[in-house]
């Protein structure tokens, strides 16, 4: 009998549970009785103990966690974060979790639930938005977790929780302002979609201000979603620059949407890096290889995964506080853009 058993007798989430178990005020006094009541039936045995039980847990274990699927910085982070913790002894759980499934706020509660009911020493969590969960939820974790390229509240509370970012959205207002030093006014934009509120909600942000602030307003008609696949990317981009002939330029707000663009100027007759310079944002190893080579902003994967490993490390072993670091992008110069000359 686990918490998601009695989330089901119970007719409700087992993000209600853990609220109930937890004594959060948002739940009313007819839920609580009613879930105490299937609690006490079942005889189940809730495990807010869980920071004792981990102390005489044989093998600590690690959580790595993951929002939506295909982001491929944080799989190859996780990859080799796995492999690392592994060799340090420890039992690895990896799951992930659909980006756009339910509400925040009850996202952040199964997340709690989940650290308790596998009695987690530490906790690696990729993606997501959770600026809207109260500062009271994070005090609820039960081991230390480190957030990484998460979007978080604000201001940020740095003994709760560690925070591992890049600078998103000053990476892709230099992303918009390379194209215009390059001579470029027309300028698509490939995002993720307009729903995404995670680190991508942020580019797609810092794309149309940074637009703006250049007076290039026009350009905000030019905003195609790629929801971060390259196929998707390839079935919108395709057929607009067909109808958009003055496009000089497209900004991808990802390297795995980036591919598509060749394919696409490729189909209108026109040349990749010459006719249409293109620039992106990630640093994927492969666009290194393609013709042309993608201009790109690095995020520095090596560092980044050797901070979180060392930092969660001295985290459970009470060796170091919480931290919050933001890592800066490095412009990868190729082939892709050339100064636009009519």
């Amino acid at each position: 009998m686990n918490i998601r058993d009695i989330a089901r007798l119970a007719n409700v989430t087992p993000g209600t549970i853990s609220k109930v178990l937890n004594n959060y005020p948002d739940i009313s006094e007819a839920t609580r009785q009613h879930v105490m009541k299937i609690i006490e039936e079942n005889q189940y045995t809730p495990r807010n103990s869980a920071r004792l039980l981990k102390l005489s847990a044989k093998i600590p274990q690690i959580g790595l966690a993951m929002e939506g699927i295909g982001d491929w910085l944080h799989m190859e982070m996780a990859k080799t974060l796995s492999i690392r913790f592994h060799n340090a002894d420890y039992t690895v759980l990896s799951f992930h979790d659909n980006y756009y499934s339910q509400e925040k706020i009850q996202k952040f509660q199964e997340l709690l639930a989940y650290i308790d009911r596998h009695l987690l020493t530490g906790m690696v969590y990729f993606g997501g938005d959770f600026r809207d969960v109260p500062a009271s939820y994070f005090q609820s974790l039960s081991c230390p977790v480190i957030f990484v390229n998460t979007v978080l509240p604000d201001p940020v509370r740095a003994e709760t929780y560690s925070s591992v970012q890049v600078d998103h959205y000053a990476t892709a207002v230099k992303q918009i302002e390379y194209l215009i030093e390059k001579g470029h006014h027309d300028i698509c934009t490939l995002i993720s979609s307009q729903a995404d509120t995670s680190v991508y909600g942020i580019r797609r942000q810092a794309y149309q201000d940074a637009l703006t602030q250049h007076h290039l307003e026009h350009c905000l008609s030019h905003t195609l979603e790629g929801n971060y696949f390259c196929n998707s990317a390839y079935r919108e981009l395709a057929p607009y620059l067909k109808s958009h002939p003055e496009i000089t330029a497209i900004c991808s707000a990802a390297d795995s949407m980036a591919l598509a663009a060749i394919r696409s100027i490729l189909e209108v007759g026109k040349i990749p890096g010459k006719d249409i310079s293109i620039i992106s944002f990630d640093g994927m190893e492969s666009l290194q290889y393609c013709s042309p080579s993608i201009t790109t902003f690095e995020q520095p994967q090596k560092e980044m995964t050797g901070y979180v490993y060392d930092l969660l490390l001295g985290l459970m072993n009470n060796k170091r506080q919480h931290q919050h670091i933001t890592f800066q992008a490095k412009l990868l110069e190729n082939e892709s853009c050339s100064q636009y000359i009519k």
